[in-house]
């Protein structure tokens, strides 16, 4: 069998409990209980270098999908990238630590049984707090948590015994332990100011929830009559005309002549006719439209800002529905015929009557960001509240500071700027909502009590006020989800408590994989969490990875239909096929594109890559056996062959390369030195070099080399026997190491691989066994670069074979001119060309005369007559006619190339391309003409 044939199934003699063709689903399963039976993923606090024990700790926190959720290919790529990362640093001896978990997702919960109610024809109001909060628990105690079962179907090796949930008791308690803390350090507040209100999921959301998306809508311009003066007036320009019922001024820049004597004055508001202040505020920009911009402070952050310099009234006339309705201090602000009408509809009729009026001057087309709620894609609504807000600039610097030292490395590198950007511009943090589900603000009101005694922060429940004594109502608003979840590092090692032994093993933790869109939501938000309350960023390195996309470039999603099922990936093809196809695909940062209409196109890598290691097993064992193996440790290096020595030389550096891929599990000193910042987590070049090594180096060349050391013809002498036993023992060695290096990427077809080799002991596992380590060649064996010379030589053969068309199993002739060192080389191993090349050498003093084709490898020519192989005039006249068809399609592209009008106007794509195919076409050119120079002659 030729080992060019291994990705097919092998024919040579293997042990009977080895099937033919790998089975995932029968194998997997198999593999991942036994792995949690035994263990395998249980990190323990006591063997932390941090505890007294020997082992560095390292850690992971699994980004806390939500309690609902089901797993999708997202969640898939994020999971499985952790999982390389983590088995990695358990085989590297590190006492590893992922924390599995969900988060109680507080909006999305709520609006899956809202919606099961409106089915029902019910509402949350019509059952209550308490019986719906009943409700919605009973449902995420029947369906929360599949997603975690659903991640141990493709790998996932999460300590399951450290399961955590955010709205779990322990969790519940950090909360508000966090919640007080930061209220009497003054840092969270009650605030009465402009949020993002959701219409319809009827809660107020954060900056970060309120998702700005690029608009096609239009800009609307109306002139504002001066009062007293019906000759003039000025034009303010505005994109949501519904809410000039609440404008109660006009501002103009103290700076801009245009409008000093209206300073002080009245404009009247058109539609409900009520004179206006025209004010100074530096918040007019002179060089934007005709520098006036209307003012309406319960409807627009930046004139909130400005109504509260300048003591202005703050009507709210858009109510928590979206609906125009008289609301705080609007009496007499929304005519009857606007009360309760849509904003849309409403601001489509006031243009109505702008235009009727004579007040609306133009409307153009204007594109612009609008908010939208992230979770429902409602259209926000700017809105007046009281609502619970963090004070972020304190919390920011430290956090902000831990990136620009060192401390925490973000990786790609490019959102490092984005973080600045958003650090430096924080703005406070508004943690209430208007739900039910989630975690009750822990605060209480005492109505007989003045202020401040009337408001209490509490760690526990109260009924009465601890100072008076008389009753305490608890706030009606619930946490912000992202508050529970900005504590997940801290909380799920067991803080409040700080001598909790997990939180003293593990924390600060290592690496966080998540993706680029929670960089603000989550990220930001732990590191400064784990300065406001442990004084450390809980881990050293943010990595950032890209996103699951079609092949046109959308992002996967159910709703645009082009999503991929990663349980459907596994039950077709395998967890391996699934994580080698995704970390393959990925480099940092980058997008993995896959074909969500051809899943065989798209897991073909993974599938072919678990099929070839498959095979490659059968053929080991089937010539190796299941017995005893002589220990690699005893083999001398005088005992090794050219091809022992070259796959061993390759296996060190495969080790290296992937060392280098994976990066430093952690920074070298206290900080992450320039050096370091950008090192490691090219997990896609990871994996291309452990494929390469062993489907290239291993399969395609080491193994065909000692087919004939594994089974010698006839009965072998004893320094046959003896030779075996050293390829034997080698090739079971490097199978091990190569096995090791994969266990991250593809960990169930590498572990029931390992299993089977010679002298595996019952109850251990490769998940738990050592990393590679390189440096495992025995001293004096010799250079690796010989076997090279072979290789060199066959290639070229086969080249020649290929070029000219002569059959592969037609054996051939060459003559060899080469140094006295590479003669000796290439004598020595003519058994191993003519069975690889199918070619038998014949040594010569001087380049032969006559037809032959050329080959020129470190010292050696390799002369192979043609005549008798191939017709000589023949094949001279295709190769003129090939060669004379290239230089015209060549000089016609060389002259495109040439002409500026083509150069300039044609996309660069299409240049780039068309340059790309002049290169490939001029080296084809030369090599031609070589072809023809060796077998045709000069003239």
């Amino acid at each position: 069998m030729s080992i060019s044939e291994l990705s097919q199934p092998t024919s040579a003699p293997a042990p009977d409990d080895f099937p033919a063709q790998y089975d995932p689903a029968a194998t997997e399963p198999a593999i991942y209980r036994r792995w949690v039976e035994a263990g395998c993923f249980t990190a323990d606090a006591a063997r932390t270098t941090r505890a007294g024990g020997t082992r560095d700790p390292f850690g992971i926190f699994m980004p806390p999908p939500n309690v609902t959720a089901i797993l999708h290919v997202g969640h898939g790529l994020n999971n499985t990238v952790q999982d390389v990362l983590v088995r990695w640093a358990r085989m590297r001896g590190f006492e590893a630590l992922w924390v599995p978990g969900t988060d109680h997702a507080g909006i999305a919960t709520q609006n899956i049984i809202e919606k099961q109610l409106a089915a029902e024809g019910l509402s949350r109001n019509d059952l209550g707090r308490e019986q719906f909060l009943d409700r919605t628990r009973a449902f995420v105690e029947r369906t929360g948590g599949t997603i975690l079962e659903q991640l141990r179907a493709i790998g996932a090796s999460a300590d399951w015994t450290r399961t955590a949930y955010t709205f779990s008791p322990a969790l519940s308690a950090a909360v508000r332990e966090a919640f007080v803390r930061l209220y009497e350090r003054g840092l969270i507040y009650r605030g009465h100011r402009v949020i993002h209100w959701c219409p319809r999921c009827l809660t107020s959301l954060s900056d970060e929830e309120a998702e700005p998306t690029e608009t096609a809508g239009a800009l609307y311009h109306v002139s504002y009559q001066v009062e007293g003066d019906p000759t003039r007036s000025i034009t303010v320009a505005t994109t949501r005309p519904e809410t000039m019922l609440g404008d109660v001024a006009v501002a103009v820049n103290p700076g801009d002549e245009r409008y000093q004597d209206l300073i002080g004055r009245h404009v009247i508001l058109p539609i409900l006719n009520l004179p206006i202040p025209v004010i100074a505020d530096a918040y007019a920009d002179p060089e934007f439209g005709t520098g006036v911009v209307k003012i309406t402070p319960a409807h627009d952050a930046n004139d909130f800002e400005v109504g509260r310099r300048h003591g202005l009234a703050m009507p709210v006339v858009i109510d928590m529905h979206g609906v125009l309705n008289e609301g705080e201090d609007a009496k007499g602000r929304v005519p009857e015929s606007l009360r309760g009408v849509d904003r849309f509809e409403a601001r489509r009729r006031i243009v109505e009557q702008l235009a009727a009026a004579g007040r609306l001057v133009k409307k153009e087309p204007h594109q612009h960001n609008v908010r939208h709620c992230y979770r429902c894609d409602t259209v926000v609504e700017p809105r007046l509240s009281d609502q619970w807000f963090v004070r972020m600039a304190p919390l920011a610097a430290p956090a902000l500071e831990a990136v620009q030292t060192g401390r925490v490395r973000i990786l790609p590198e490019r959102w490092v700027g984005v973080y600045e950007h958003w650090m430096t511009n924080i703005r406070d943090w508004n943690i209430s909502r208007q739900l039910w589900w989630g975690h009750r603000v822990p605060i209480w009101y005492c109505a007989a009590c003045e202020a401040p005694n009337n408001v209490i922060a509490s760690r526990t429940d109260l009924t009465t006020c601890p100072t008076c004594g008389g009753p305490a109502v608890q706030d009606e608003d619930v946490l912000d989800t992202w508050f529970s979840s900005w504590l997940w590092p801290i909380s799920t090692l067991g803080w409040p408590n700080e001598q909790s032994a997990d939180l003293r093993a593990f924390y600060p933790s290592d690496v966080l994989v998540t993706a680029p869109e929670i960089l603000f939501f989550w990220v930001a938000r732990m590191i400064m969490s784990g300065y406001a309350f442990l004084g450390d960023a809980p881990f050293h390195t943010v990595y950032l990875h890209g996103t699951a996309r079609d092949v046109t470039g959308r992002k996967m999603s159910k709703s645009l239909g082009n999503g991929i099922d990663p349980l459907d990936v596994v039950q077709r093809y395998g967890a391996d096929a699934l994580r080698y196809t995704l970390i393959a695909g990925m480099g940092l940062g980058a997008d993995v594109m896959l074909d969500h209409e051809d899943l065989d196109k798209s897991f073909a890598p993974g599938r072919n890559f678990a099929t070839k290691l498959w095979n490659i097993g059968r053929f080991l064992l089937g010539n190796v056996g299941t017995g005893a193996v002589r220990p690699f440790t005893e083999l001398a290096g005088s005992e090794l062959g050219r091809a022992d020595s070259w796959i061993l030389h390759r296996l060190d550096v495969a080790i290296r390369e992937c060392d280098r891929a994976i990066g430093p599990a952690k920074p070298h000193g206290e900080v992450w030195q320039p050096g370091e910042l950008t090192a490691g987590l090219r997990l896609n070049e990871y994996a291309e070099t452990a494929r390469r090594f062993v489907w290239n180096e291993l399969a395609d060349w080491y193994l065909e080399a000692i087919k004939g050391r594994l089974a010698p013809a006839g009965e072998p002498d004893a320094a046959a026997a003896r030779d075996q036993q050293v390829a034997r023992a080698v090739l079971v060695h490097v199978f091990d190491q190569a096995l090791r290096l994969l266990h991250p990427i593809v960990p169930f077809i590498s572990e029931a691989l390992w299993q089977r080799l010679p002298g595996h002991v019952d109850g251990t596992f490769l998940a738990t066994t050592q990393w590679p380590l390189p440096g495992s060649t025995p001293s004096g064996a010799v250079d690796a670069s010989e076997f090279e010379v072979i290789m060199e030589a066959i290639g070229s053969l086969r080249t020649i074979r290929s070029d000219y068309g002569v059959a592969p199993g037609k054996p051939i002739s060459a003559l060899v001119v080469a140094t006295a060192e590479h003669r000796a080389v290439l004598a020595a191993e003519t058994a191993l060309i003519a069975r690889m090349a199918r070619t038998s050498l014949e040594f010569v003093d001087d380049r032969p005369e006559g037809v032959h084709a050329a080959a020129l490898n470190r010292g050696a020519e390799l002369h192979v007559p043609l005549a008798g192989l191939v017709d000589v005039q023949k094949e001279c006249a295709r190769l003129a006619t090939e060669l004379a068809g290239l230089e015209k399609q060549l000089t016609a592209l060389e002259g495109r190339l040439a002409n500026p009008g083509f150069v300039d106007r044609a996309p660069a794509n299409v240049v780039a391309a068309e340059r790309a195919k002049r290169d490939e076409w001029s080296a084809r050119r030369d090599q031609l003409r070589t072809r023809i120079a060796g077998l045709c002659g000069a003239g």
